[in-house]
Protein backbone atom coordinates (compact mmCIF):
# COMPACT_ATOMS: atom_id res chain seq x y z
CA UNK A 1 0.00 0.00 0.00
CA UNK A 2 2.84 2.19 0.81
CA UNK A 3 4.26 1.43 -2.69
CA UNK A 4 1.05 2.72 -4.35
CA UNK A 5 0.88 5.56 -2.09
CA UNK A 6 4.53 6.31 -3.06
CA UNK A 7 3.89 5.95 -6.97
CA UNK A 8 0.70 8.39 -7.30
CA UNK A 9 2.30 11.12 -5.52
CA UNK A 10 5.40 10.50 -7.65
CA UNK A 11 3.33 10.42 -10.72
CA UNK A 12 1.45 13.62 -9.73
CA UNK A 13 4.88 15.05 -8.75
CA UNK A 14 5.59 14.43 -12.63
CA UNK A 15 2.37 15.71 -13.65
CA UNK A 16 2.14 19.23 -11.52
CA UNK A 17 5.82 19.80 -13.26
CA UNK A 18 4.73 18.81 -16.55
CA UNK A 19 1.60 21.06 -16.23
CA UNK A 20 3.77 24.37 -15.24
CA UNK A 21 5.63 24.06 -18.86
CA UNK A 22 2.96 24.96 -21.27
CA UNK A 23 2.01 22.56 -24.12
CA UNK A 24 0.69 23.11 -27.75
CA UNK A 25 -1.13 19.13 -27.19
CA UNK A 26 -2.50 17.50 -24.71
CA UNK A 27 0.45 14.62 -24.40
CA UNK A 28 0.36 11.23 -21.64
CA UNK A 29 2.38 9.09 -19.08
CA UNK A 30 2.67 5.35 -19.19
CA UNK A 31 3.61 3.44 -15.94
CA UNK A 32 4.33 0.09 -14.95
CA UNK A 33 6.59 -1.92 -12.61
CA UNK A 34 9.73 -3.07 -13.63
CA UNK A 35 10.71 -6.32 -13.08
CA UNK A 36 12.69 -5.33 -9.73
CA UNK A 37 8.98 -4.08 -8.54
CA UNK A 38 10.21 -0.32 -9.45
CA UNK A 39 7.32 1.93 -10.28
CA UNK A 40 8.45 3.45 -13.89
CA UNK A 41 6.56 6.51 -15.55
CA UNK A 42 7.81 7.10 -19.18
CA UNK A 43 6.41 10.31 -20.51
CA UNK A 44 4.47 9.82 -24.12
CA UNK A 45 3.33 12.49 -27.50
CA UNK A 46 4.79 15.89 -26.47
CA UNK A 47 6.17 14.51 -23.31
CA UNK A 48 8.70 12.31 -24.32
CA UNK A 49 11.82 11.64 -22.76
CA UNK A 50 10.67 12.40 -19.41
CA UNK A 51 10.76 9.82 -16.75
CA UNK A 52 10.19 9.04 -13.47
CA UNK A 53 11.65 6.16 -11.16
CA UNK A 54 10.04 5.44 -7.40
CA UNK A 55 11.74 2.42 -5.96
CA UNK A 56 12.34 1.68 -1.99
CA UNK A 57 15.42 2.21 -0.45
CA UNK A 58 16.63 -0.34 2.57
CA UNK A 59 15.82 2.18 5.23
CA UNK A 60 12.00 1.84 4.20
CA UNK A 61 11.66 5.33 2.44
CA UNK A 62 10.66 5.62 -1.12
CA UNK A 63 12.92 7.44 -2.81
CA UNK A 64 11.36 9.18 -6.81
CA UNK A 65 14.12 10.00 -9.09
CA UNK A 66 12.65 12.15 -12.07
CA UNK A 67 14.27 13.59 -15.29
CA UNK A 68 13.03 15.65 -17.79
CA UNK A 69 13.85 15.96 -21.97
CA UNK A 70 15.82 18.94 -21.21
CA UNK A 71 18.36 17.67 -18.47
CA UNK A 72 15.83 18.92 -15.76
CA UNK A 73 16.93 15.94 -13.04
CA UNK A 74 15.21 16.00 -9.03
CA UNK A 75 15.00 13.22 -6.23
CA UNK A 76 12.57 13.21 -3.53
CA UNK A 77 12.85 10.77 -0.64
CA UNK A 78 9.21 10.11 0.88
CA UNK A 79 8.58 8.14 4.47
CA UNK A 80 5.96 7.52 6.93
CA UNK A 81 6.90 9.65 10.25
CA UNK A 82 6.05 8.39 13.83
CA UNK A 83 2.65 9.89 13.47
CA UNK A 84 1.53 7.99 10.38
CA UNK A 85 2.01 11.23 7.75
CA UNK A 86 3.79 10.24 4.55
CA UNK A 87 6.71 13.05 4.72
CA UNK A 88 8.29 13.86 1.64
CA UNK A 89 11.78 15.80 0.87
Amino acid sequence: MKTLVAATFAALMFFAFEMAVPKSSEAGVSCRYDYLGNYVCQGTGNDWGTSSTTRRDYLGNDVTNFSGNSGYQKTITCRYDYLGNYVCN
